[in-house]
């Protein structure tokens, strides 16, 4: 009459229908109890919260925040930068500030910030984030970090 798969398939609706009304069985019976256990460990929490002022924002409800990224005091010459200067540019990593200083030593200077998108790793979007952080003095020397 029935095949194997069609079996199978009653077997398996069958165990599911059964272990969904033990869930709700179990859920119905320990509730309680687990409401309790709520309201209990949130008396606990604020007896150890210290008061606040009623205009303040409970801690819970406030967002965590993020450290900002460091970015550079002035602007940073890509030209005579080292990996550690560049890393301090938004977006730039340990190993793109290692492959913009590989390319400036193999390639040569930067004449402009649009020469940076010859480096793997840096597009349109990267450049556009670091432009205003780069500088390209000209060849009278100074430091990788220059003022604005």
């Amino acid at each position: 009459m029935w095949g194997r798969e069609m079996r199978a398939g009653l077997c398996f609706v069958l165990g599911a229908l059964l272990i969904g009304q033990g869930f709700r069985e179990w859920k119905r019976t320990h509730e309680r109890s687990l409401a309790e256990l709520v309201r209990e460990l949130e008396s606990e929490d604020a007896r150890a919260r210290p008061t606040q002022p009623a205009d303040s924002m409970p801690a819970a409800a406030a967002p965590p925040r993020r450290a900002p990224p460091e970015v550079p005091v002035g602007r940073i010459d890509p030209n005579r930068a080292s990996v550690a200067e560049l890393i301090r540019l938004p977006g730039i990593g340990p190993s793109l500030a290692g492959r913009i200083v590989a390319d400036r030593d193999q390639n040569g200077a930067f004449a402009s910030p649009e020469a940076l998108l010859r480096v793997r790793g840096i597009g349109p979007r990267t450049l556009e984030r670091i432009r205003g952080f780069l500088s390209f003095p000209g060849p009278g020397g100074g430091d990788s970090l220059t003022g604005f």
